[in-house]
């Protein structure tokens, strides 16, 4: 793996990373607050994160396509952004949201018997699973564009 891999995923996920932290939390703390069990808290932070998660990573794709545009889009350009949004994280995002950030965000915080702790602690843990798929499609699909790219010349 090359050095600089890490150092773009990091520019790439880390924003997004911090925004679904603080959504998970937020979301979590408010099930919680209104009496929810640990499973409704569970989907609620697993909700939570995604909407903070994808909601940068769109703001971040929207931004990049406008530079590209000379800062004006088509409707077709946020299809476009939809569409790719879905090929990176459609299958990790879907395993993940629904499966195993809630598995670990019901688990985590019986185990640590610490709500919070729990909760982050299943949030990373959701986090790795999730990131090795994502990444996984998102190198497949700058390869593609790579090569695509490359016969077109």
């Amino acid at each position: 793996m090359k050095k600089q891999k890490p150092i773009e995923w990091l520019k790439r996920y880390l924003p997004s990373e911090i925004a679904g932290t603080i959504t998970a939390l937020i979301a979590a703390y408010g099930a919680k607050y209104y009496g929810s069990s640990l499973l409704v808290i569970a989907y609620a932070g697993s909700i939570g994160e995604a909407f903070g998660f994808y909601s940068i990573i769109f703001i971040q794709q929207i931004i990049t396509e406008k530079k590209k545009h000379d800062h004006s889009l088509k409707f077709q350009n946020y299809l476009i952004i939809i569409a790719s949004m879905l090929m990176e994280f459609g299958p990790a995002g879907l395993l993940d949201d629904l499966l195993i950030r809630p598995f670990f965000m019901y688990w985590f915080p019986i185990l640590f018997n610490n709500f919070s702790l729990g909760i982050i602690a299943g949030k990373i843990a959701g986090d790795i699973c999730f990131y090795f798929l994502a990444i996984l499609s998102y190198e497949f699909i700058k390869k593609k564009k790579r090569i695509k790219n490359n016969g077109a010349n």
